[in-house]
């Protein structure tokens, strides 16, 4: 979050210039992701993303056009995403209850006053305000949905009212998105391993780009005069600040303005401390400022000096730990080092922004290691940053092939389960949360402790859930044998550096095998430094699919026993086995593995009602006059979650359906664990030293194992499943017609724009309802599967295809 309140400040006086784009020709722009995409998707963008969830389907759209200006003027855009929070961030965040206080307060919140206005519960967090205002979302639409129960037939009631009202989007459910996005059309982009802003100055002081494109927090920083606020494209000029200028008209000097800053909340110190508390949330940094030039506070001395000694001390401790993140702040360096970042240095010529593979470590490297030749940093940075990993870790992170919850997990000591979008009140998603500590948690834990230093083996860490934040679960970190030794000999070694990792290659890999235990099974370990590089895994598609076989293993679609050298695929894994022979489209497979997932996870069926009941987005005449095809309707619904509508950028307002959402939840709860629990493989593997990793520069590592990493995208949006959804309902009330009920999706999704082949759409996402058929055959031949919910969803599908051929 920037400065609060500064920002409209300096426009009202008049500090923020404007300069023509032009003037950047040639120029490479470091773009703090966060302030960027916060601008892009503003409060009236993307209002029903939380009711539908998915990727914001106008921000590609925002982004290209973007992209064009930056082609058009020769722009080379730096991408920098932020990384963990600091000590502060995550207090404010709710990180260590799992935003269990906001969940419990966003239901008396009002969020119709501005927040800090007289006489209204203050709103102290963004995330207190988007849980708020995705539970008056529901309600609102619960509430219309009662109302209108009487006069609702077939045509799907609009929402009044947007999920979203002035929160900032959390572009972190979507970062892989827009990594594959950033690959795939060869624009450099970097994770952070804290903060992103920060590590764009690192940047710019080293001259690997020439200006920042970031936040009101860039004035805190000594060694950054100028930097650009704003972009407006349309205009071809940028809003940019001057902070000499800033600092002059404020008649304060540098350590004042951190000390205002510190005081009023930026990203480093969230929290408005006192006195300033009781002043209006937009108007906070004008009071402060004016309490400098005509008393000449200094806020941290007032926090030393309130009488009321246990608050006082709560506040001295946030300033301090925002000042000493602003001073100590560790970034990635060119070395491929993870170090304290010293401003002021002199400027080096401009390199291409690459940062190198750092050699594999057996230990944690301490800031204060790592920097022991400057005696200023203090010995406690963790105390107010962060324990910190192995620089290794960060790399990897830096390249997006892992996301960095489990390493802050490992930091903290915590696991956050955060309420999901539809709000998690089911009792299956609340099993789903129970049994993943022993599915899925306890193993990555075990894979990313067990190559670092023995402190992370040894550390307490809990998984911590919002609905009962005082009844944690302890992750267990150590196992013996530890997960790594029962995979490691586990290896699919092709050789094969031109070859494509795939889910559908990687089966094919395996049936082209008679038999898979000499083709799979290593006789000996391939990670000792004394193996010849040419034994050791140096084909990328070696790597991905070695981690993902031993993925599979872990969650028991394989059998191995490491004594006899046996491997042999287990009821699930043979199913899996079989996806080519049964013809399902390889561009499936990902979801079809999801959805066997969801099926072992055994905490809900296909046909099995919610617990608490969820109201359905049918209306009660179709519940009561067809009551059988309701049930198909939403045994169909179910699985369109996992299909996604290809359809073109556009700001989506149109219907919503809870009840679809809070399926969708549960399948992409599955899929993030299936997601962590592979970055988890993928990264023991590598630290072991099984894979060449010299042998790849940034670039291959980014196009060649990042972009092919399964599970990284996010879940599909739930429009396919309602379109199928009222598209039915319409056509049950209006005497089995195609045509009408068509043209009523069309207008109610308002789809002419965003899906021209509307009709084409329905008949892929059929086609894909015939596939998932199939492998629910195969699942009942093999008793996974009960007869009837078999039966019961072929009868659905038979439905559906009477009806899409008219």
């Amino acid at each position: 979050m920037p400065i609060k309140s500064l920002e409209s400040y300096l426009f009202e006086r008049g500090l923020v210039g404007s300069y023509p784009i032009e003037s950047l020709k040639n120029a490479t722009l470091g773009i703090d992701v966060n302030h960027y995409v916060s601008r892009l998707l503003t409060s009236k963008k993307e209002q029903f993303l939380d009711a539908i969830g998915g990727f914001p389907l106008s921000l590609k759209m925002y982004l290209e056009s973007d992209l064009k200006i930056f082609k058009e003027y020769k722009i080379t855009p730096v991408f920098v995403f932020n990384g963990s929070l600091v000590f502060n961030q995550l207090e404010s965040s709710g990180y260590f209850t799992a935003s269990a206080a906001e969940a419990s307060s966003s239901s008396n919140l009002d969020i119709s006053i501005p927040s800090g206005s007289p006489g209204t519960q203050t709103i102290k967090t963004n995330r207190e305000l988007l849980l708020a205002q995705r539970h008056k979302g529901w309600t609102q639409w619960s509430n219309l949905m009662t109302t209108s129960s009487k006069t609702y037939i077939d045509q799907p009631i609009q929402p009044q009212e947007p999920f979203r009202y002035s929160t900032s989007i959390e572009y972190t459910r979507y970062q892989s998105n827009l990594i594959n996005y950033f690959i795939d059309h060869d624009i450099t982009y970097q994770v952070a391993p804290y903060s992103s802003w920060l590590q764009l100055a690192y940047l710019l002081e080293e001259s690997y780009i020439d200006a920042i494109y970031g936040p009101t927090d860039c004035l805190m920083l000594k060694n950054i005069d100028k930097f650009i606020l704003g972009m407006e494209f349309p205009n071809k000029d940028f809003r940019f600040i001057e902070k000499s200028r800033v600092l002059k008209e404020f008649r304060c000097s540098q350590d004042e303005f951190v000390d205002i800053a510190m005081a009023v909340g930026n990203d480093l110190q969230p929290t408005t401390l006192p006195p300033l508390q009781i002043y209006p949330g937009s108007k906070v940094f004008d009071f402060a400022l004016e309490m400098v030039l005509n008393t000449g506070t200094n806020f941290y001395a007032y926090q030393l000096s309130n009488p009321v000694k246990e608050e006082s001390a709560k506040y001295v401790l946030k300033y301090e730990k925002g000042i000493s993140s602003l001073r100590y702040m560790p970034v990635l360096k060119d070395s491929g080092k993870v170090e304290v970042y010293m401003p002021n240095r002199p400027s080096k010529d401009k390199k291409d922004i690459k940062s190198k593979s750092p050699d594999t470590t057996s230990s944690s490297e301490s800031v204060s290691d790592s920097t022991s030749s400057d005696p200023q940093i203090p010995n406690d940075v963790h105390d107010f940053i962060a324990q910190q990993l192995p620089s290794e870790y960060y790399f990897y992170r830096s390249l997006g092939l892992v996301s960095g919850r489990l390493f802050d997990a490992i930091t903290t000591g915590v696991y956050p389960e955060e309420p999901p979008l539809d709000g998690g009140s089911s009792d299956s998603y609340r099993e789903l949360i129970k049994l993943s500590v022993d599915t899925f948690k306890n193993k990555e834990i075990n894979l990313l402790t067990q190559p670092i230093n023995r402190y992370y083996q040894m550390k307490p860490i809990k998984q911590v859930k919002w609905f009962s934040p005082g009844s944690s679960t302890q992750l267990t970190n150590r196992v013996s044998p530890s997960i790594f030794e029962k995979t490691n000999r586990l290896v699919v070694k092709t050789d094969d550096v031109n070859k494509v990792f795939s889910i559908g290659e990687f089966i094919n890999t395996l049936n082209e095998s008679t038999d898979l235990s000499k083709s799979f099974v290593s006789e000996k370990v391939i990670f000792p430094n004394s193996v010849p590089k040419a034994d050791k895994l140096f084909a990328s598609f070696d790597l991905l699919s070695t981690s993902f076989l031993r993925m599979l293993y872990q969650l028991e679609f394989f059998d191995f026993d490491s004594s006899k050298n046996l491997l042999k695929p287990t009821k699930w894994g043979t199913i899996l086995l079989k996806l080519n022979e049964l013809e399902i489209s390889a561009n499936y497979f990902e979801s079809i593995l999801i959805f066997l997932m969801f099926v072992k996870m055994n905490v809900l069926s296909l046909s099995e009602e919610l617990k608490p009941v969820v109201r359905f987005a049918l209306s009660d005449s179709t519940l009561r006059s067809y009551p059988q095809e309701s049930q198909y309707v939403l045994l169909i619904t179910r699985i369109l979650t996992l299909f996604q509508v290809d359809q073109k950028p556009t700001n989506y307002h149109g219907p919503i359906d809870k009840r679809t959402l809070v399926f969708r939840e549960h399948l992409d709860f599955i899929k993030k664990n299936m997601n962590e629990l592979y970055e988890a493989t993928i990264v023991s593997s590598l630290t072991a030293n099984e894979f060449d990793r010299l042998s790849l520069d940034n670039n291959e590592w980014q196009k060649n194992i990042v972009r092919n990493a399964p599970f990284k995208s996010s879940s599909p949006n739930t429009l396919m499943a309602m379109m199928w959804e009222f598209f039915l309902q319409k056509y049950l009330h209006n005497g089995n017609v195609k045509t009408d009920a068509m043209a009523m999706v069309a207008t109610e999704f308002g789809t002419y724009k965003s899906i021209p082949n509307l009709e084409e759409q329905f008949e892929i996402s059929h086609e894909f309802l015939v596939q998932v058929s199939k492998v629910m055959q195969e699942l009942t031949s093999v008793g996974l599967l009960k007869k009837g919910d078999q039966n019961s969803f072929e009868q659905a599908v038979k439905f559906s295809e009477d009806a899409i051929s008219g």
